[in-house]
């Protein structure tokens, strides 16, 4: 027997080396975080991020039963906000600086259908805006949406659709159409997002190569047809998360996207499968690497994929009864 053999047979040395990785791991985790979450340092994504955060803000106030005059520290923080935004160049032509003009613009309306001009937060923020008329426009505050609409558009049976979904871990040989990709990536976008930040990324590893190397380092992949998969990588982007409560936020995040996005490619004819993504640190930033992937973004989701057989062999996978998982408290 080697030394190292007969070192893990002394009772606790085995708990001591899975507690020595535990807190490896985690202080990756709280690496990755503090040196990404928003007050680590200035950038032009995490100002984008705190912008849509204020953004997000203001269209709350807009949305209120019973409005007042609200916003004005808000939209002086959100100006400021916005001029170093375009310190880094180009702000006429990004997402963030686009929505948080339109939030501007909409609270201006918001004031003059109140009579609320004489005050110093509509004239300050109506005075910004005037250098700002070439902005393209943008839906962003809040509107009414009748019950009749919600109602009728609801109509769908929607247990008979997420029963109809299954794992599959064999699929067509025919490959992923990129625009079949994108329109379920349109419709996984529409998915809840903490404050409006939308921090998750969605990955199509096309390449066979690079492809290979994401089914060789994920686990659950046993039994895959392998030559068939489409690999899809479902991301988060700490830069997003704004205090230490938010540190389980991608997580959700990326739950709540992935699980919409694997719905749209079944209502596209498209087979999916999640697979367990639980590797070390070092393997995912090996895989990052690989992948051109951010140091900021975490990995959360490994998707595979493919276009649905004629036959398609699906695990039964019975759930527990409701009565197992409902409680009234």
């Amino acid at each position: 027997m080697n030394l190292k053999a007969y070192i893990k047979r002394i009772p606790g040395i085995n708990k001591l080396c899975t507690i020595r990785r535990f807190n490896r791991e985690y202080s990756y985790d709280q690496s990755i975080f503090i040196n990404n979450y928003s007050h680590s340092k200035k950038t032009k994504q995490k100002i984008g991020y705190n912008m849509l955060l204020i953004t997000h803000s203001l269209e709350k106030g807009m949305g209120s039963k019973n409005p007042r005059r609200f916003g004005v520290s808000k939209t002086k923080e959100l100006m400021k906000q916005m001029c170093e935004y375009e310190e880094y160049g180009q702000a006429d032509k990004d997402y963030a600086f686009i929505c948080a003009i339109n939030a501007l613009r909409s609270y201006i309306k918001f004031y003059e259908a109140r009579g609320w001009e004489d005050t110093d937060e509509y004239r300050e923020v109506k005075k910004f805006l005037s250098n700002y008329s070439n902005i393209a426009e943008m839906n962003v505050g809040s509107f009414i949406v009748e019950k009749s609409v919600l109602e009728a558009d609801s109509k769908i049976d929607y247990k008979k659709f997420l029963a109809s979904r299954h794992s599959v871990r064999e699929f067509s040989t025919k490959k992923l159409c990129d625009e079949d990709f994108k329109k379920a990536v349109d419709i996984a976008r529409l998915s809840p997002s903490a404050c409006n930040r939308q921090m998750c990324k969605t990955y199509y590893v096309k390449n066979a190569k690079k492809a290979k190397t994401v089914i060789d380092a994920a686990q659950g992949f046993g039994g895959f047809e392998k030559d068939t998969i489409n690999v899809i990588v479902v991301t988060f982007d700490t830069n997003a998360n704004y205090f230490v409560g938010e540190r389980n936020q991608g997580w959700f995040n990326a739950g709540l996207f992935s699980m919409n996005l694997v719905n749209a490619l079944h209502s596209l004819g498209i087979g999916t499968c999640f697979c367990q993504f639980g590797n070390t640190s070092k393997e995912e930033e090996d895989l990052k690497k690989n992948l051109g992937i951010p140091e900021s973004e975490r990995i959360a989701v490994i998707i595979a994929s493919g276009y649905y057989r004629e036959k398609n062999t699906v695990l039964a996978s019975p759930r527990k009864p409701v009565e197992d998982i409902f409680r009234i408290v």
